[in-house]
């Protein structure tokens, strides 16, 4: 009898994945109650689309990117006779009570972390005017000899193909990193790992894309002659831009046309924001985590952060500056985390044998 209900306690409910996920749902409801909080002040004239597109796009995205990905593993890991019904029956197994109850505070809280988010960079350029992209173009010359990065680089990936390549490169990131989201969502393997990392992906956006954009609020080289006046040093890195396109997509820039005419008319789903760069910092994230689980992983997810760095600013999108700041604040949002964590486990076994030790010092007093 008291097995029974000892294992009914102990199976999985909703109030046993909240308290397992309280601190990541804390630090989104706080994040966007501040969120909230400026929409009142400061009220952008945003259209429906806007919030169907902050709100459901992550849900969307993500469930469509983690059936892509598995979808493509049976066809060419496993290559069952029957794909369709292989697929339906292995869903239908992993999608487990234990599973779906350990994923909602993700999948029901993540779209409102990224419309918060979104609203939030919206109003970088209205808080503090873009003014830091001559101090950061400077910075990086004086850091790279004198020269600016994109000029080292041009050398080694300035061919149209390579180009091109590198630009598909960056643009799965949103693939990968919303299938990376989802597949840790539903994962019950590895759950110190699992939540460190969901941890330092939300204290990243919040700490370094919201708070430190806003303070070194800067619109990036691609924009640079669109925001600075003077001799644009990312004028001839555009012009090459735009020839490649000639003969390869390069779809950065029909992304940069689409932003900035956002950005004139404050319309527009996503907004500009170059220093740190997200992208980096959530590559090296992907890294830090890849490097727990296992070699092919590690190298896999190192390979990637590498591409997105030069991606990063051979696209035009970022200074280099910006790419070191995302990946140092990654790597030590990440170490605090982990310390965190830690300590907090450390601190909950102690409590935990604490009602034992006392109830052994007393017997033995007796």
């Amino acid at each position: 009898m008291n097995n029974a209900l000892e294992s009914k306690d102990r199976s999985p409910n909703l109030a046993s994945a909240a308290k397992s996920h309280w601190v990541l749902i804390s630090a989104i409801f706080i994040y966007s109650i501040a969120a909230a909080r400026e929409s009142a002040h400061r009220p952008l004239d945003l259209d429906v689309f806007f919030l169907a597109q902050a709100i459901l796009g992550p849900i969307i995205l993500g469930a469509l990117c983690t059936t892509c990905i598995y979808v493509t593993y049976v066809m060419v890991c496993v290559r069952p006779q029957r794909l369709t019904h292989y697929a339906w029956t292995a869903a239908r197994t992993y999608l487990s009570r234990q599973r779906m109850l350990n994923a909602l505070p993700v999948v029901v809280l993540f779209p409102l972390f990224t419309y918060a988010f979104t609203y939030l960079k919206f109003l970088i350029p209205v808080i503090h005017p873009y003014s830091w992209d001559v101090s950061f173009a400077q910075l990086d010359a004086i850091l790279h000899g004198g020269m600016h990065p994109w000029m080292w680089l041009q050398p080694m990936f300035g061919y149209p193909a390579v180009t091109a390549s590198i630009n598909v490169v960056y643009n799965l990131w949103f693939f990968v990193i919303y299938a990376i989201i989802y597949w840790l969502a539903f994962s019950i393997e590895r759950q110190a790992l699992r939540m460190q990392f969901l941890l330092s992906f939300v204290f990243s956006w919040i700490v370094l894309g919201t708070i430190l954009a806003t303070i070194f609020s800067s619109a990036g080289p691609c924009f640079y002659g669109l925001t600075v006046a003077g001799t644009d040093p990312y004028g001839p890195l555009m012009t090459y831009l735009r020839e490649a396109n000639q003969q390869y997509p390069i779809w950065a820039l029909d992304v940069q046309r689409m932003l900035w005419q956002g950005y004139q008319e404050k319309n527009s789903a996503f907004a500009i924001s170059a220093m740190p760069s997200m992208h980096v910092a959530t590559a090296v994230l992907i890294a830090l985590l890849g490097a727990r689980i296992n070699r092919t992983c590690a190298m896999a997810s190192l390979a990637f952060a590498v591409v997105i760095m030069i991606g990063a600013v051979h696209l035009g999108w970022h200074y280099a500056i910006d790419g070191y700041v995302g990946a140092i604040g990654a790597c030590v949002i990440w170490y605090v985390v982990g310390l965190m964590m830690a300590t907090s486990a450390r601190l909950a076994a102690r409590i935990q044998n604490l009602p034992s030790k006392v109830f052994s010092s007393s017997g033995s007093a007796s």
